[in-house]
C-alpha cells in the first residue's frame, strides 16, 4: 500500500530538489539543518523578520525535546546555503500547492482523552500538510501520522458543523516530492472495513483502556 501511494508522488514545477553536493558540504546533522530551514520558512510565510541566530535558537529548542538531539552552536556558510535553499523550496512549494491561498502555520491538532493537543506543520483550505526533509520515500509512519491527526480532529468535530481536513499532503522540499491523498480513501485502505464513526469509537476505546492500564 505504501509503495502504491509513493508511486503517486509528484513534483512542484517551480522548485528543484536541494543538490546533494550542497548537503554533503554541511557540518551540522540533517535533522538540525532541516529544522532550522523549517523555522526560517515559517517566519517567511508569516512575513516576520528572518534573523539567522533566532532561527538557530528556535530550532535548538525544538530539537532539544528529543533524547538523541545534536544541538548546533554555530552554522557555516555552506550550512546556511543549504538552509536557505530548503526554506525557499518549502515556502515556494507551499505557495504553489495552495495556489497562493492563505497558509496556516502550525495548525492546531486537538487532543483526545490522555493525548494532549498538539500542532501540525501547515494547512490550507481543506488540506493538512506534513513536511518531511528526508533522503528517501515517505514511510508508513508518515502516512500514519497524518491520518492520526485527521482522526483526532474528526473525533472533536464529528458532532458539530466544524469542518475537518479532506486531504492530506506529504511534502519533501529536499527531494521535491509531493504525495496528496484523500483521508477517507486512506482510512478505507487501513481500517479493515470500519467506517469513520466505528474507527473513532475504536480509537477512544483503545485510549481509555490505555489510561486504565496507566493508573
Amino acid at each position: 500500500m505504501i509503495a502504491y501511494l509513493n508511486r503517486t508522488k509528484e513534483s512542484v514545477s517551480t522548485i528543484t530538489k536541494v543538490p546533494q553536493n550542497l548537503i554533503s558540504l554541511t557540518t551540522i546533522n540533517a535533522s538540525m539543518l532541516f529544522e532550522i530551514a523549517c523555522v526560517r520558512a515559517e517566519k517567511m510565510l508569516k512575513e516576520e523578520e528572518v534573523i539567522n541566530h533566532e532561527c538557530l535558537e528556535e530550532a535548538n529548542r525544538r530539537q532539544s525535546r528529543y533524547f538523541d538531539a545534536q544541538i548546533a552552536k554555530e552554522i557555516t556558510i555552506n550550512d546556511q546555503l543549504a538552509i536557505d535553499f530548503t526554506a525557499n523550496n518549502l515556502v515556494e512549494g507551499l505557495r504553489a500547492l495552495s495556489s497562493n491561498s492563505s497558509i496556516s502555520v502550525a495548525p492546531k491538532i486537538p487532543g483526545l482523552h490522555w493525548i494532549a493537543s498538539s500542532e501540525g506543520d501547515f494547512a490550507y483550505n481543506d488540506k493538512l500538510v506534513e513536511v518531511k526533509c528526508i533522503a528517501k520515500n515517505f514511510s508508513a509512519n508518515d502516512y500514519r501520522q497524518l491520518l492520526f491527526y485527521w482522526l483526532l480532529k474528526a473525533a472533536k468535530v464529528i458532532n458539530t458543523n466544524e469542518p475537518n481536513w479532506e486531504y492530506g499532503i506529504l511534502f519533501n522540499p529536499r527531494l521535491n516530492h509531493v504525495v496528496k491523498f484523500k483521508f477517507t480513501e486512506l482510512l478505507n485502505l487501513v481500517s479493515g472495513g470500519r467506517d469513520l464513526i466505528a474507527t473513532i469509537e475504536l480509537l477512544q476505546s483503545i485510549l481509555l483502556s490505555g489510561r486504565r492500564n496507566l493508573t
